[in-house]
């Protein structure tokens, strides 16, 4: 993957707020789903474990499959599975063809934008999200979407963080951070406002305003705080820690770091693993403590490769996906140019046979007005 890949940190959890909209305050069946998508971020095992079981109770009901389906989508990326995440993804995509729901459909959409952004596929990602705002534009109640809205708000922000600038990008994610201050203030509100605040110190970083960086690392930290997600507070520790390195304070970024492990001990995020322990081994190397600089430096290696043996896998998936989907279209295609001709074979043959009937007709008509005529 591109160098930017490092920056794509939390996609997953924008998504995965999604699926509280549609069930909160629905009937106690649907508290069992309610618990899978609080366990998303931080025991995704357990989450993916309730989600097998609701989808055998829920075969009948493909818009509650659909939520099911996201959820497992989400709980997969979170454990950064992208294969098993983005084939979720898809299976929602199908389900969702035969249903007129359009809020499910722009969850669909983002989840899969989001998907293509984290393989890097940005051009089709922002395809994805532009027809989202096809619906959007045209969705009867606005204020239901405040949501939404943040979430593709965000995905654009971290899009044009690749491909154009970062101070493009924090424009995207300030329209998401207010957008997700327009929705009811609760755990999800609250996850999604500490993702953007995070990517947004990521982007002052980039940007080397250090300060700026600090106050939206702590404002990510009390917000992943307020939404008990473990995860989320480990990767706003993350953040200072990186300002921390830059202003040389490395023992200071070490602390941080070690409490981001504790927290992230759990999680199974291959790319905050990551991202911790190239933390502490560039510590260690700058306080020249060389045997705990090699023990995370190992460290970092092998989630390295780990994570990159999981993109790899993803990134075939797609290709095959999009071969066959070609494949499925050009059959089509061939089988409706083939009735085509099929068709137009036929009315040629007919109007043929009408013109040599007529033919035939106007001479035998014509013999009996000359044999008429000599008579």
């Amino acid at each position: 993957m591109n160098r930017t890949l490092k920056y794509r940190f939390c996609l997953y959890l924008f998504l995965t707020f999604f699926i509280l909209q549609n069930t909160y305050g629905q009937k106690d069946e649907d508290s069992l789903l309610n618990a899978a998508v609080m366990n998303i971020y931080d025991h995704p095992d357990h989450a993916i474990q309730i989600g097998k079981e609701l989808l055998k109770e829920y075969k009948s009901n493909p818009e509650k499959q659909i939520n099911v389906l996201l959820l497992m989508s989400n709980a997969y990326a979170s454990k950064r599975d992208y294969e098993k995440s983005l084939d979720y993804a898809l299976q929602t995509k199908e389900i969702n063809k035969s249903l007129n729901n359009q809020l499910l459909q722009l969850q669909i959409l983002n989840k899969i934008a989001a998907q293509y952004h984290q393989l890097g596929v940005n051009d089709q990602a922002l395809q994805v999200l532009d027809e989202a705002d096809l619906i959007v534009k045209t969705y009867p109640k606005q204020d239901s979407i405040y949501f939404i809205m943040g979430n593709n708000f965000a995905l654009r922000g971290f899009i044009y963080r690749d491909q154009l600038s970062c101070d493009i990008a924090i424009d995207y994610l300030n329209k998401a951070y207010e957008s997700f201050l327009k929705v009811p203030q609760n755990v999800r509100s609250w996850a999604n406002r500490s993702v953007t605040s995070y990517n947004k110190g990521n982007c002052f970083i980039s940007l080397n305003k250090l300060d700026s960086a600090k106050i939206s690392f702590f404002d990510a930290k009390s917000l992943a705080e307020k939404a008990k997600a473990n995860s989320l507070q480990a990767f706003s520790l993350k953040g200072l820690a990186e300002v921390y390195t830059l202003e040389g304070r490395y023992e200071e970024a070490l602390e941080e770091l070690q409490n981001a492990n504790v927290l992230a001990e759990n999680v199974g995020d291959l790319v905050l693993n990551r991202g911790i322990y190239k933390g502490m081994a560039d510590n260690y190397l700058a306080l020249k403590d060389w045997e705990n600089y090699a023990v995370y430096d190992e460290k970092f290696e092998t989630t390295r490769q780990q994570t990159k043996i999981n993109e790899r896998k993803t990134i075939n998936n797609l290709l095959k996906n999009y071969s066959s989907e070609i494949d499925t279209k050009e059959t089509e295609t061939q089988r409706k140019m083939g009735l085509g001709i099929l068709i137009g074979t036929i009315l040629f043959l007919f109007v043929l046979g009408l013109i040599i009937w007529g033919e035939i007709s106007f001479q035998k008509t014509l013999k009996q007005l000359k044999f008429q005529i000599k008579f």
